[in-house]
């Protein structure tokens, strides 16, 4: 039975009070909302009986002897009075349950897809809660996704940005984290300061350790017991107060670095000049510095050769290759391969066969 036979046959038992109304549009509209199924073959239907009103029906002739037994073979059933009633009622019964199931099934469907977009919406959601600016833990952790911007002055034990951030003052971190990009229109003030992606600080980092292994621009002073670059960096002023800074990367400092070790396997370009305990370079590239003070210092060629420019080096045990000096000044100096040398003032002098120097003095006396 085809889907409007099925309906007009709903309607007719809704207009004979078979069934009620509501009954009727939920199933029409249940049954209007699948796509066609499968209906059940129709069996033969006989005449209907004669209305009232109209002139009887001619008799119909008599049957063949062979009719019954016909009608009987082959599976044909042999209608009586009373059938057609039963017969009209089982085909509905079935009809419906094929929409019953093929509703069950839809349904069970729609509630799996509903399930579904419920979880991708849950994941949207989460994914969207993560961009931009986020403070957890009752305050003390700010994340930044995405982008966004945060006060500066508050307080944070932790600070992250992983994405385009920018803090409207000072930054006051116990730890700080920037693996994106991240503008502090102030200054830099905790525990420590990692920066893997670049930041762009406009004034002083007080610090007790400072890393980059990305690249940050520093506007004023670095004032950290630890300093260790392995990516580019630019400070406009100076390293100050530092036990340790170690430099594998490319780094450009405007004022002077003042620390007990100095490290530097990269090259660089030094203001205000280096004053340390002890001074280990290993040149990679050209590096410049007005002057290196320190109690022992070595300057060697690294593997992609480099040079040193120096106005004056002064130290208790020097030595150095690929150097350009000015005046170098020790007790102990050994001038290794390829050193130009103006003055030398030490009381034990080495040179190698490939460098040389101008003048040699006698050192100052000591007081």
């Amino acid at each position: 039975m085809d889907k409007e036979e099925l309906l007009r046959r709903l309607e007719e038992r809704l207009a004979r009070g078979e069934i009620a109304e509501r009954t009727y549009l939920d199933i029409k509209a249940r049954y209007d909302a699948m796509p066609d199924v499968p209906t059940a073959p129709e069996p033969p239907m006989s005449p209907e009986p004669p209305i009232p009103s109209v002139p009887p029906v001619p008799p119909v002739p008599p049957l063949s002897p062979d009719a019954p037994r016909h009608a009987r073979h082959a599976g044909h059933p042999e209608f009586r009075n009373g059938d057609m009633g039963a017969m009209i009622e089982r085909t509905i019964e079935t009809a419906m349950e094929q929409v019953a199931a093929t509703l069950e099934a839809a349904f069970s469907n729609k509630e799996e897809a509903r399930r579904r977009m419920d979880e991708v919406n849950r994941r949207m959601q989460e994914a969207i809660s993560k961009v931009g600016p986020r403070v957890e833990e009752g305050g003390r952790v700010c994340v930044i996704r995405g982008s966004g911007t945060v006060a500066g002055g508050q307080h944070f034990e932790e600070f992250k940005c992983a994405g385009s951030g920018t803090v409207q003052g000072d930054l006051l971190a116990d730890e700080a984290h920037v693996s994106g990009v991240c503008v502090v229109e102030g200054r830099c003030v905790g525990g420590e300061f990692h920066a893997s992606g670049r930041a762009d600080i406009a004034k002083d980092v007080e610090v007790q350790e400072f890393h980059v292994s990305g690249k940050a621009n520093v506007g004023g002073d670095v004032r950290a017991k630890e300093v260790h670059v392995s990516g580019s960096t630019t400070i406009g002023g100076g390293i100050l107060d530092a036990e340790d800074v170690a430099l594998t990367g490319s780094v450009h400092v405007g004022g002077q670095v003042k620390t007990q070790d100095f490290t530097s396997r990269g090259k660089f370009e030094i203001g205000g000049g280096i004053e340390a305990q002890d001074v280990d370079i290993r040149l990679a590239g050209h590096s410049k510095a007005p002057s290196i003070k320190a109690q022992d210092i070595e300057v060697r060629r690294g593997e992609r050769n480099g040079e040193l420019t120096v106005e004056t080096i002064e130290g208790e045990e020097v030595y150095l290759e690929a150097t350009r000096a000015g005046l170098v000044r020790g007790h102990s100096v050994h001038l290794g391969p390829y050193c130009t040398v103006r003055v030398v003032e030490a009381e034990e002098l080495e040179v190698h066969e490939t460098s040389t120097f101008k003048e040699r003095r006698s050192p100052p006396a000591r007081t």
